[in-house]
């Protein structure tokens, strides 16, 4: 369990008579709690982030959430974005990916949990109370892994239900772990969607540190389906190294066996990128990876992508394989420019077009 990971809890002063604050400190009784008054304290800017970072990954901070917990997905300029949008109930996992963007901006030294759930609820409420025809497709997985510590948090078993009968609004549990069983008697519920980010087995454990294998995220996603919810796929970041495509294509094909395709709503591509200062956190804190020292150019929104070619190839090619092994399923491509769209797919949605595309995956016509 990720959970066995942590070995200091801080509690913020106005979060410890929340039910979930008490339900997290009940499942950890051997590790030590350090009260403090606010998280803002705890602010780590300006200090070296190497330095912070891996021990950040064995901090539990259970905190308030002040501000809202629904929020835009932070989209790119000149780049087509799906409309997605985010609940932000924590920040940063105990996983330790090589590439995630999170060690870029992260200024608090902990996983952080937004304990009062109860806030986050009536945000949703009030939401769709006020736009009850608008459709929602809904995400926790964008500041931190949705399964990572949820036998912990209890919070899916308090989100899954409220998007019962819900008809407009999806939820996507996104994830690179695969504990669910105490999830699957919530289902079916069909909008509810399990997601799982894959790469190959050759790139998970270097790149992927305390992530499940590839084989038991598969076993996960079969389970999720036949307790009646639908999966989601997202291969982003994809990784260049030599050998890349007998690597992406096997995982392909192990996911068109494992998974029935009609079962998919979605799979996502997407190449490796970061803003350029990661580049150095990555050399520093895993000298032995292999991404940090690819060849990449600036794009023009001020991240290290890989050269737009091999963007195009990687893309075409995972298009050919994925429509073979699991020829029902939606691709889309995150975050990528109106031209790799053309050349990869041959077509360009814009950004209220995929929305859309998407929306009808999971929503029944009007």
């Amino acid at each position: 369990m990720l959970a066995n990971r942590i070995r200091r809890i801080l509690l913020e002063e106005g979060a410890r008579d929340y039910p979930m604050a008490r339900r997290i400190l009940a499942r950890l009784p051997a590790v030590p709690v350090e009260v403090i008054q606010d998280r803002e304290a705890l602010n780590t800017s300006g200090r070296d982030r190497a330095a912070w970072l891996a021990l950040a990954k064995t901090t539990l901070l259970l905190a308030v959430q002040k501000g809202p917990f629904w929020r835009d997905c932070p989209g790119t300029k000149d780049y087509i974005c799906c409309g997605y949008q985010v609940l932000q109930v924590g920040l940063n996992c105990p996983m330790d990916c090589t590439y995630c963007v999170l060690q870029g901006y992260v200024n608090v030294p902990a996983i952080t949990v937004f304990v009062n759930v109860e806030d986050l609820l009536e945000e949703l409420e009030a939401r769709w109370t006020e736009n009850p025809a608008l459709v929602w497709r809904l995400g926790t997985g964008e500041f931190g892994d949705s399964l990572a510590l949820d036998s912990l948090m209890g919070l899916n078993e308090l989100l899954i239900p409220r998007f019962t009968g819900r008809g407009r609004a999806i939820l996507e549990i996104k994830s690179k772990w695969p504990q669910l069983e105490h999830l699957l008697s919530l289902g079916p519920n069909r909008q509810v969607i399990f997601a799982w980010s894959l790469n190959p087995a050759e790139i998970i454990p270097g790149e992927e540190k305390f992530a499940a294998s590839l084989e038991s995220r598969l076993k996960a996603a079969a389970q999720a389906v036949a307790a009646g919810f639908r999966v989601a796929f997202h291969f982003d970041p994809m990784i260049y190294f030599p050998g890349w495509e007998e690597a992406y294509r096997r995982t392909v094909e192990r996911l068109g066996a494992a998974v029935p395709s009609q079962a998919i709503a979605w799979i996502s591509l997407g190449g490796l990128r970061f803003l350029p200062p990661l580049r150095q956190l990555i050399l520093q804190r895993f000298p032995k990876s292999r991404i940090a020292a690819q060849e990449m150019v600036l794009a023009p929104d001020g991240k290290l992508r890989y050269f737009k070619s091999l963007r195009v190839e990687m893309y075409a090619r995972m298009r050919e394989w994925l429509t073979q092994a699991t020829p029902e399923a939606l691709l889309y491509l995150c975050m990528e420019s109106p031209r790799v769209w053309q050349e990869a797919f041959g077509f360009t949605p814009d950004g209220e077009s995929l929305s859309r595309l998407l929306d009808g995956r999971v929503l029944p016509p009007r």
